[in-house]
């Protein structure tokens, strides 16, 4: 009896962190992310694509403003240089995030993040 309840109590704690943490939220389009590895196997990345690459096609398929996951952490990707440009005339509700500036650094160093804060 132990068994199946603990089987049962893993089941939903999954079910439950695929659909808080790998579920698309709000109106923003983009690929719907897979469990635990988010877009990065959809997009060609763990095949050697480049970054910059996936960027593109996606950009080509969802527009300029689109979501994207890597690994269990949302990044929205803003294209469109108007868009770019009130982001960074409403500082006060665009703030870039230290944490976010580290773990992005390292993949796309010319990057401009912004955390709304």
């Amino acid at each position: 009896m132990f068994v199946i309840l603990s089987f049962i109590i893993i089941i939903l704690l999954l079910l439950y962190v695929k659909i808080k943490y790998f579920t698309l939220r709000g109106p923003i389009p983009g690929l719907p992310p897979q469990f635990l590895v988010g877009n990065l196997i959809q997009t060609g990345f763990t095949r050697g694509t480049s970054y910059f690459e996936i960027l593109s096609s996606l950009r080509k398929r969802f527009g300029d403003v689109y979501q994207i996951w890597l690994g269990h952490v949302r990044f929205v990707a803003v294209c469109n240089v108007k868009d770019v440009q009130h982001i960074f005339t409403n500082r006060n509700i665009y703030d870039q995030g230290a944490l976010f500036i580290e773990k992005v650094s390292l993949i796309v160093p010319d990057a401009i993040m912004a955390v709304k804060g």
